[in-house]
C-alpha cells in the first residue's frame, strides 16, 4: 500500500503521536520511514530577517540544527524500539515549514505524509495548526493528520 511514509516532527506531543502511528503503518506496509524536521529560524524571532546579525544567525542555525538532530535522534530510537528498521532522517532550514514538508515529500517520492494537528505551544501552536492545514491542502499524496 505505502512504500515511503514521511512523518513531520517538531518535538511536540502531537508529533510524538504522529510518529507512533507512522511507525506502525510503515511496519505493516514494510515501508521506508522518513523522519523529517524543518528548522524554521524566522519562528524564533519575528524580526529575524531584518534585525538579526550574521553572527547571531550562525548561532541560531547551530541551536536549531542541534534541537532538530535531538528530535530526530529520539524519533529514531522510538522507531527502532517499536521494531522498525527502514529509517531515513531529514532535516532542513526553511522559512515555511509547510513548504519544506511538501518539498521533502515530493523529492523523496513519498506515498503518505503523517502530521500532528498541532505543534508547539503558544503562538507557534497556531502556526503548526496552519502547517497541517497547508500540507493537507497542497500535498500530492495522502495526508494523515493525528490528534
Amino acid at each position: 500500500m505505502f512504500d515511503k511514509v514521511l512523518v513531520a516532527l517538531d518535538g511536540s506531543e502531537h508529533a510524538q503521536k504522529a510518529l507512533d502511528t507512522a511507525v506502525k503503518l510503515a511496519q505493516r506496509c514494510d515501508a521506508e520511514l522518513i523522519l523529517f524536521h524543518a528548522i524554521q529560524l524566522s519562528a524564533l524571532r519575528g524580526d529575524y530577517h531584518a534585525m538579526v546579525t550574521p553572527a547571531a544567525r550562525k548561532i541560531y542555525r547551530g541551536l536549531g540544527r542541534e534541537q532538530g538532530e535531538a528530535i530526530l535522534d529520539d524519533a529514531a530510537k522510538t522507531a527502532k524500539k517499536m521494531g522498525h528498521k527502514k529509517i531515513v532522517r531529514s532535516i532542513v532550514e526553511s522559512d515555511s515549514t509547510a513548504k519544506a514538508i511538501l518539498a521533502a515529500a515530493d523529492e523523496a517520492g513519498v506515498d503518505l505524509l503523517v502530521v500532528g494537528t498541532r505543534g508547539l505551544t503558544g503562538l507557534r501552536e497556531m502556526t503548526m495548526g496552519s502547517v497541517a492545514h497547508k500540507v493537507t491542502a497542497a500535498a500530492k499524496c495522502p495526508v494523515m493528520i493525528i490528534r
